[in-house]
């Protein structure tokens, strides 16, 4: 009853209003206009002032939408105010307003009273689709913040939620546009199914992808990308329907189907070139047999290398106290000892560390791996402060050129693989 009620005192309310608006527009333009422009202009008027309406509302609850996400400490306010789901529930009133008025503006004048319901409900599925896209992006950013294991589940499914959402939206939107039942274009698409997937299967799978691609801004022309099916390397030239090309470093172009882009393992070095930093990992293999105890000698001489003579002191103090209760201490494997491989280690690690051209902000490790028939690897990781090929390349060569000539000071021996000579 009481639903009924509000319902006539909205519709007289609104009745009343397109009334004195009629009334004033008429009294303000006089005999100035022809009789057969009022409608139009009517019709403007009103689309102009729930415009106005709109842009009002979003500026100030806009405003105090901030200001409550600033003051709460609720990240789903905050995550939802910075995709803008309260200026899309927003637009709702602006569309509720228009759905009101319809009746005693719109309705009034044949040709334009079609044109509008349509209108209405075009864009009623278009701010549908918005505010479902804008919430699930809302829902994935603030699940990603709690770093849980259901991260990735909640991504997937609501990506998923965006395609169905995304594909029925279409249907009915195109189903509105042609005055037909979006049951029947259901029907024609679930009968031409099998014939599009048969002619236009890489066409569909490389519109997919590319929506894909597009969506999740993993890859875009210009960046500089590894394919490891095809193991092809060099800057993507361009990203069409059916084909990807892909420009290699010796100037030739390689052509992969676009699909493969999602479906297969892909390198994008975009993020290294933007941070200007470039990896360096490769190992130095070394013959086992040259470990060895250091030896007082040996350790007064590496004693005179700037890099690691404070290390060699600290590291001597703590031996020396840690070696107090061993008994035949003439004997070089009881109790901690240093070894050649190790202070050889700590040197690389120093050496890395005070190149200007290494960067300190990231990891600069060395580390021994496994024992293999070559030797014993040690593998240096860090990173490079430029992503420039040649500089990168200079660097790297630098580096290792020192390291491996600066391994025989401390007597240690590189593996270097057999040859077989043939005398004939």
């Amino acid at each position: 009853m009481f639903d009924e009620t509000a319902k006539l005192y909205t519709n007289e309310f609104f009745r009343n209003l397109a009334r004195t608006v009629r009334k004033y527009i008429r009294d303000f333009s006089g005999d100035t206009i022809n009789k057969s422009l009022f409608p139009f202009i009517e019709v403007l008027f009103w689309i102009l002032a729930l415009y106005l309406v709109d842009v009002i509302l979003q500026k100030i609850f806009g405003y105090i939408f901030r200001v409550i996400s600033n003051k709460l400490r609720f990240s789903w306010v905050k995550k939802f105010y910075e995709k803008k789901v309260f200026r899309t529930v927003l637009h709702f009133i602006t569309l509720n307003l228009l759905i009101d008025i319809n009746p005693y503006v719109f309705q009034r004048y044949q040709g334009i009273d079609g044109l509008m319901d349509k209108a209405i409900s075009l864009l009623t599925i278009l701010l549908l689709l918005r505010l479902i896209y804008r919430v699930i992006d809302a829902v994935i950013e603030i699940n990603d913040d709690h770093e849980s294991h259901t991260t990735v589940g909640v991504r997937t499914f609501g990506q998923m939620i965006k395609i169905f959402a995304g594909f029925f939206g279409a249907i009915y939107f195109i189903a509105t546009l042609i005055d037909t039942e979006a049951s029947s274009i259901l029907t024609v698409l679930g009968a031409l199914t099998a014939v599009v997937l048969l002619i236009f299967r890489d066409s569909i799978l490389g519109f997919v992808s590319g929506l894909q691609i597009s969506s999740s801004r993993s890859i875009k022309v210009g960046d500089w990308v590894s394919v490891s099916k095809y193991h092809i390397e060099g800057i993507v030239k361009e990203i069409n329907l059916a084909i990807t090309k892909i420009e290699n470093f010796d100037k030739t172009i390689s052509t992969v189907p676009t699909y493969d882009l999602i479906a297969s393992e892909v390198t994008n070095h975009s993020a290294m070139i933007q941070t200007n930093t470039k990896r360096i990992k490769r190992s130095i293999f070394f013959n086992v047999n040259s470990f060895q105890f250091c030896t007082p000698e040996m350790l007064e001489k590496f004693q005179k290398i700037d890099l690691i003579s404070s290390y060699l002191q600290l590291k001597l103090e703590e031996i020396n106290s840690s070696n107090k209760t061993v008994v035949n201490k003439d004997y070089i494997i009881n109790g901690r000892q240093l070894t050649n491989i190790g202070v050889f280690r700590k040197y690389a690690e120093n050496y890395l560390s005070n190149r200007p051209d290494i960067s300190k902000s990231d990891k600069i490790i060395v580390r021994q791996l496994e024992q293999t028939a070559q030797g014993m690897p040690l593998e240096i990781m860090c990173f490079t402060t430029s992503a420039d090929m040649v500089d990168f390349e200079r660097i790297q060569s630098d580096v290792f050129d020192h390291l491996i000539s600066a391994s025989k000071e401390f007597d240690l021996k590189i593996s270097q693989p057999f040859v077989i000579q043939n005398n004939d």
